[in-house]
């Protein structure tokens, strides 16, 4: 197995379980020291001891991105310790069930906002000062479908999912001569807890395992894309592109 990001500190969000347990595993995989931020800290363990077990290392941090007022303090225990950080991963999510505009309740839509558009955005802010540090970083979003196709009775997640791909060319506008790229990727329907409480009547068999668009998230952090900036990809395409089969 190739290396090709050893020397490389990477954060990945979301990452003690589904789409973001994945990504940080197979980063691991490949060489990268891994930051690894979630909730559930039996599923951050989990994730540390798969990346260890792959011969990868990785520091992972209990850590609720919708509690804002920890961002700085978050920064300052990081600052002294890390580096730099050559990528930042946005794989976080929570979402319990499609429910349309009329019946959606108030804190139920600012949560879902905050957790898949606010905090990706305020994390990034607050990271900058290590992303400036590397010779080069890479930015990830996570989107969804929503991103090209009008789906109802998905409130504030189609509305956040929807806006991601404003938020990377917005970033990448603002920094148009600066080392780091910002993109966004949607990487479909995959098989996660997430998906199977939003489609509970689907077989899960019937959808790929989250770990079939890994590579994806790979190639958009590695060198290979690097002309890729402010940009919205389809997993599919993005590994095509790269002739990646999974």
């Amino acid at each position: 197995m190739s290396k090709r990001f050893e020397n490389k500190i990477i954060m990945v969000t979301g990452a003690s379980g589904g789409l973001g347990q994945q990504v940080a595993s197979g980063l691991g995989e490949q060489g990268a020291s891994v930051i690894a931020l979630g909730r559930n800290e039996d599923g951050l363990s989990a994730t540390q001891k798969h990346i260890e077990e792959l011969g990868g290392r990785c520091l992972c941090i209990p850590f609720d991105l919708t509690h804002f007022d920890d961002y700085g303090k978050l920064f300052l225990a990081l600052k002294d310790q890390v580096p730099h950080l050559d990528g930042l991963v946005h794989c976080a999510g929570s979402f319990d069930r499609c429910t349309p505009l009329q019946y959606i309740k108030a804190d139920v839509f600012r949560e879902t906002l905050d957790i898949h558009l606010t905090a990706p955005n305020m994390l990034t802010q607050i990271m900058l000062p290590l992303l400036r540090r590397a010779d080069a970083a890479s930015i990830v979003f996570t989107s969804c479908d929503m991103i090209e196709d009008n789906q109802n009775n998905w409130h504030a997640y189609g509305f956040a999912k929807r806006a991601l791909g404003y938020v990377a060319a917005m970033w990448q506008g603002e920094h148009p001569d600066k080392p780091y790229r910002f993109n966004t990727l949607n990487p479909g329907r995959v098989r996660t807890e997430l998906f199977k409480r939003a489609y509970p009547g689907l077989l899960p068999t019937e959808v790929p395992l989250a770990e079939s668009v890994v590579p994806a998230y790979l190639a958009l952090l590695s060198d290979d894309n690097k002309d890729l900036r402010g940009q919205t990809v389809n997993a599919v395409d993005l590994m095509a592109n790269n002739s990646i089969t999974h």
